[in-house]
């Protein structure tokens, strides 16, 4: 945009215009409404700088900016707002929601509480019950979600929320059925559904999230979160691998807050890949070309990087690649589907590494077989794989929670049949969840020396 004037539109050069201010918010309102961020972004700013204090403005150039994830700017925004006009209830409640992005939780609720005293509302309501459920105080959540439902009977959140109250006081029965009313209110394809699943299988209640998944299903026929999780909870026929669809949606969704997840779970799977990787290799040179297979936002990359001549990444998630071209240490990060990308890269790699990857493979051999194929002789695989519960005697179990548990002595067959030397597996402790360590397995193989298939392989 090149100007905006108070007055009616005026003529202007080719590619360029000019409208009343009003004319102007509405059309980039609508962009925004129309998910057009980046347009109505720039108009928004258009509009500041020839009228900074133009509140309306102020408020969804908020909006937008915390759509983004955009917090700190957001909250500056809506702070600006708020002095100008203590009385803006709805700019309050905005205000709430980018201090509750930041994760400051007691500033938010007050800026809640401000919105609701101006004027009593069922987003208000159903904003602060998310406050209390964080503080733990699901029982005056629940009541909280209670006086929005009872301003708005059919509010989605506050359903929503009232659902996970109920669940986390294991009120089971209460929360399921408000979690399939919420189902019905909610927009389609939106993934909070998820967590009445998981809330459901920490309770240890399957039968419940299989009720859940079959009510999604049948809004959303194909989806593979709903499909995948199926097959984990019902104890169906267990699919060899987690679909392309499901790993990419999954991570895609998780590539913002993967790291910080993580290091709040106690997440060791990269270290302990790298220690084992330092006691198979000889010291660091730059001496050898890397694969770094399920490579996710690059934990991985800079522990590998004092080996790597070459360093490559591979992943299913568009959205891990991303974060994982921010470390710098790649030299090439490719989007693919694991099995597929070695397959393609014969005797191309001297080390390889997996962390936590495997985990949404059941059946191994596949992999196993490409990853002799992309290995040079004498080439080294370092990998993890999630444990079997302590008593479990199978060799391969799809769990509740949606990744595969093996046996050690499984993968270990599993990777020598493929024509590898493989080490006894170790166990590790790759992270805890809810609390409880997770158990896995290091594992370390070895493609033979002897076995040479190019001119340019040679031995680790």
């Amino acid at each position: 945009m090149s100007a905006m004037t108070q007055s009616e539109p005026t003529g202007s050069a080719p590619g360029e215009f000019s409208m009343k201010i009003g004319d102007a918010i509405a059309y980039a309102m609508q962009r925004h409404q129309g998910g057009d961020l980046r347009q109505a972004e720039q108009i928004y700013e258009a509009v500041l700088a020839q009228d900074p204090d133009r509140i309306e403005v102020l408020n969804v150039l908020g909006i937008l900016k915390y759509q983004r994830g955009e917090h700190e700017a957001a909250i500056a925004l809506m702070r600006r707002v708020v002095e100008a006009d203590p009385t803006a209830d709805g700019a309050w409640n905005n205000l709430g929601n980018a201090l509750l992005g930041r994760n400051q939780i007691d500033e938010a609720a007050q800026a809640y509480k401000r919105s609701l005293e101006l004027v009593p509302t069922a987003e208000a309501w159903a904003n602060l019950s998310r406050i209390f459920r964080r503080r733990g105080d699901l029982a005056v959540s629940e009541q909280a979600c209670l006086q929005a439902l009872a301003l708005a009977p059919d509010h989605p959140v506050a359903t929503h929320n009232l659902a996970l109250a109920c669940l986390g006081q294991r009120k089971i029965e209460e929360g399921v059925a408000h979690a399939l009313r919420a189902m019905q209110l909610l927009q389609p394809h939106e993934r909070r559904r998820q967590v009445y699943v998981q809330y459901l299988l920490v309770a240890e209640e399957p039968e419940h999230a299989v009720r859940i998944l079959k009510a999604w299903q049948e809004q959303e026929p194909d989806n593979p979160y709903v499909l995948h999780h199926l097959a984990a909870c019902s104890g169906g026929a267990m699919p060899q691998r987690a679909s392309d669809a499901y790993v990419e949606n999954e991570f895609d969704s998780f590539a913002a807050t993967f790291d910080s997840t993580l290091e709040r779970l106690k997440y060791r799977a990269p270290w302990i890949v790298a220690d084992a990787v330092k006691a198979a290799l000889p010291p660091p040179a730059r001496q050898f070309d890397v694969i770094d297979l399920g490579c996710g936002t690059g934990l991985c990359g800079p522990l590998l990087q004092p080996w790597a001549r070459l360093l490559v990444g591979c992943d299913l998630s568009t959205a891990m690649l991303i974060q994982a071209s921010h470390r710098d240490v790649y030299d090439e990060l490719r989007k693919a589907e694991l099995t597929a990308f070695l397959r393609g890269r014969p005797d191309a790699f001297d080390v390889a590494i997996s962390a936590d990857t495997l985990n949404y493979f059941g059946e191994l051999g596949e992999v196993a077989q490409a990853v002799h194929g992309a290995l040079r002789a004498g080439g080294v695989f370092v990998f993890t794989l999630e444990a079997l519960p302590a008593g479990d005697t199978g060799v391969v179990r799809l769990l509740p929670h949606g990744r595969y548990a093996h046996a050690g002595g499984h993968a270990q067959r599993a990777f020598a049949d493929a024509g590898l030397v493989v080490d006894a597996p170790v166990g590790v402790m790759l992270r805890e969840e809810n609390k409880v360590p997770v158990q896995g397995w290091l594992v370390v193989a070895r493609r033979p020396a002897g076995a040479l298939t190019h001119a340019g392989a040679h031995s680790v």
